[in-house]
């Protein structure tokens, strides 16, 4: 069963920290996989599973437009540094992920234009084809599944949440309306409530329809959206932003799931999400003091 919503968001301005060296973990194990979508893409991604002892949570990627899995490098490695894997994918219509029923179908300059094309509106169904593959994988906690996207693949990975049913989701500059309908930011909302997923969410000001699609969702539960000055989007966000990203996910799928959570001060007794589960500024420096002395 997946655990409940985290009810109180992450406050992690300036208090991410990296793993310590003496932390990290060595290369993770990776494997090449594909799936057939229903209207016959063959959407190709690589696994990357960190060693462990027992299994390990995984954060599914989808990238924005005109790039490709290569692009999630920078945060990758450091959630293989803290013991959780990554299924990186080449979204429809990109990079290796070009082949529809026989046919090479790939995006062009033109966004609309390839949004309508390439079938943008199914990206959130392909996360949900690819979490309820990677459950299946040897090594892998499906009870601890993480979603990651970048401006298209951000506003898609929001929308996959009640499908996925994630632990987090992460959502760089949530953009690209015109890809899912005309209903598309009530359908935002409506994801959001529905999937219970604690979700962090980067957007700058002056990147406008990400920004308001951010300023939409912000105060729903569970919601944390960090706003920075600037035009920033999707991937940019890694220059200034990566150990925010990582301490979000740490938090939420490994530093939860052993139960060492602290409220008001104390040891919290149950499960995340039981209404003793507390995420401040507090326990989030408590975290950090402890990853430095290792």
């Amino acid at each position: 069963m997946r655990p409940a919503r985290l009810m109180v968001p992450l406050a992690l301005v300036a208090l991410a920290a990296p793993v310590q060296a003496a932390n990290r973990v060595s290369d993770p194990s990776a494997t090449e996989m594909s799936l057939t979508t229903p209207d016959g893409f063959v959407v190709k991604g690589t696994l990357a599973l960190p060693p462990a002892k027992g299994k390990v949570p995984v954060v599914i990627l989808a990238h924005q437009f005109h790039a490709d899995r290569a692009g999630w490098a920078p945060l990758a490695e450091k959630l293989h540094a803290r013991g959780i894997g990554t299924l990186a994918l080449d979204l429809r219509g990109h990079g290796a992920s070009t082949q529809k029923a026989g046919a090479e179908v790939k995006v062009t300059d033109d966004f609309a234009a390839s949004a309508k094309a390439v079938g943008f509106d199914q990206i959130p169904a392909d996360l949900a084809q690819a979490a309820t593959w990677v459950r299946k994988q040897h090594g892998v906690d499906g009870r601890r599944i993480g979603l990651a996207g970048a401006s298209v693949g951000a506003f898609a990975a929001i929308l996959a949440e009640p499908q996925v049913h994630p632990v987090a989701v992460l959502s760089l500059s949530p953009a690209g309306n015109v890809a899912f309908g005309d209903h598309a930011a009530a359908d935002l909302k409506a994801a959001v409530l529905k999937g219970q997923a604690s979700v962090l969410v980067l957007a700058a000001a002056d990147d406008k329809g990400a920004f308001d699609n951010a300023q939409a969702i912000k105060g729903l539960p569970g919601v944390e959206v960090l706003a920075s000055e600037g035009k920033a989007h999707g991937f940019d966000f890694f220059k200034d932003r990566t150990d925010t990203m990582a301490v979000f996910f740490g938090e939420y799928l490994t530093y939860h799931h052993t139960g060492q959570v602290r409220a008001a001060g104390k040891k919290a007794e149950g499960k995340p999400g039981d209404g003793k589960t507390v995420i401040n500024e507090k326990t989030l420096a408590e975290k950090k003091a402890a990853e430095a002395t290792k």
